[in-house]
């Protein structure tokens, strides 16, 4: 029995407006309370992220590594990578290549954060030997993006 006394046929539910029952129907889907949960999430995703777009951009041209070396060292960095790396020598270029990597999650529609795509490039060996310094790839692209933006 369903909550208001029978049970509503399949692939429908009730919904309660002020005082009176509506009864809503999706004859292509069994919408069950698990179902709606999905669908609410996803609708708030599909809001909320596009929305944290824009602070993306801003985290990938000021590299963490501004704070332990200096805006001169990694602009050095930065220029070393982009001569030694001749398919990555524009602003988009770079861009591409980190949000490709950043896409690679284990959850779908949900980005990697750019320190646990860091931390992954050391896992996986993805390092480059730059002025010295053996940093993720990520890093060494997010070097080049600073050079190429000051």
């Amino acid at each position: 029995m369903g909550r208001f006394g029978h049970q509503p046929p399949a692939g429908s539910f009730y919904f309660a407006v002020t005082q009176s029952l509506v009864l809503v129907q999706f004859p292509w889907m069994q919408l069950d309370r698990r179902h709606f949960l999905q669908l609410s999430a996803l609708g708030v995703a599909a809001i909320v992220f596009p929305a944290c777009e824009t602070d993306r951009t801003a985290t990938l041209e000021r590299p963490r590594l501004l704070d332990m070396l200096g805006p001169d060292r990694v602009r050095v960095i930065g220029k070393q990578y982009l001569s030694s790396t001749p398919t990555e020598t524009t602003a988009d270029a770079l861009r591409s290549a980190i949000s490709k990597s950043r896409h690679e999650s284990r959850i779908p529609l949900m980005p990697r954060s750019l320190e646990d795509q860091v931390r992954e490039d050391f896992i996986k060996g993805h390092t480059i030997l730059v002025d010295g310094w053996v940093l993720s790839v990520t890093e060494a692209r997010q070097s080049a993006l600073f050079a190429l933006s000051s």
